[in-house]
């Protein structure tokens, strides 16, 4: 399973998942309402992991008019840097949207994706799209996210070039201002799983 590539895809977005969950606050983000002017915000401060890794994070956030941006670059105690852009956009009337981005790991590598986005009768969100790996490996996936009290799950599949299926389901709990916990479990094409967990606690800067 570690030459499969879905199964690698699912890898390389766990290992870059911190710098996207680091600013946690994205699950329904472009859902907001459509008639709000745009305007932006920066959070910049410190951030500590479960594993004792730690650094400095500066994001910007731009959103309004049913489109949500966010830039997001992270370096950590060895002065390496990581960056996480999106870009959301959503229509209220029609309870569609897109979602395009791009993770590059402190490994350097880069990992991106694009998708549609559909809010379902009962409430949760279908995503479906492509994902580009680190060595140009195209992936489709199709997911679906139930927001819970404290965050959100979400489960789906990632079928390869190959047409090999993985599994996955990502877990993000909030569980205060600053602090979340990102779980992510992968099944691949020949049963065996992979679960990586990460804390993440971020102190604003004054």
């Amino acid at each position: 399973m570690k030459n499969d590539p879905a199964f690698k895809l699912l890898a390389a977005i766990i290992i870059a998942g911190v710098a996207a969950c680091l600013l946690a606050p994205t699950t329904r983000a472009a859902e907001s309402g459509t008639t709000k002017p745009k305007h932006s915000r920066t959070h910049t401060g410190t951030y500590q992991t479960g594993n004792g890794g730690s650094g400095t994070v500066n994001s910007t956030v731009t959103g309004g008019g049913g489109e949500r941006t966010r830039s997001t670059t992270l370096t950590n105690q060895n002065g390496q840097t990581a960056t996480h852009t999106s870009n959301r956009t959503w229509d209220k009337t029609t309870g569609t949207g897109t979602v395009n981005s791009t993770t590059t790991g402190f490994n350097g590598r880069t990992t991106s994706r694009q998708g549609t986005l559909t809010k379902n009768a009962d409430g949760t969100l279908s995503g479906q799209g492509t994902i580009t790996g680190p060595k140009g490996g195209t992936s489709t996936y199709a997911d679906t996210t139930v927001k819970t009290p404290n965050g959100r799950v979400t489960t789906g599949t990632v079928t390869g070039p190959n047409g090999h299926t993985s599994t996955f389901t990502n877990t993000v709990t909030h569980n205060g201002p600053g602090q979340t916990t990102h779980t992510e479990t992968v099944t691949g094409p020949h049963g065996q799983t992979k679960t990586r967990t990460q804390s993440v606690k971020v102190t604003p800067t004054p």
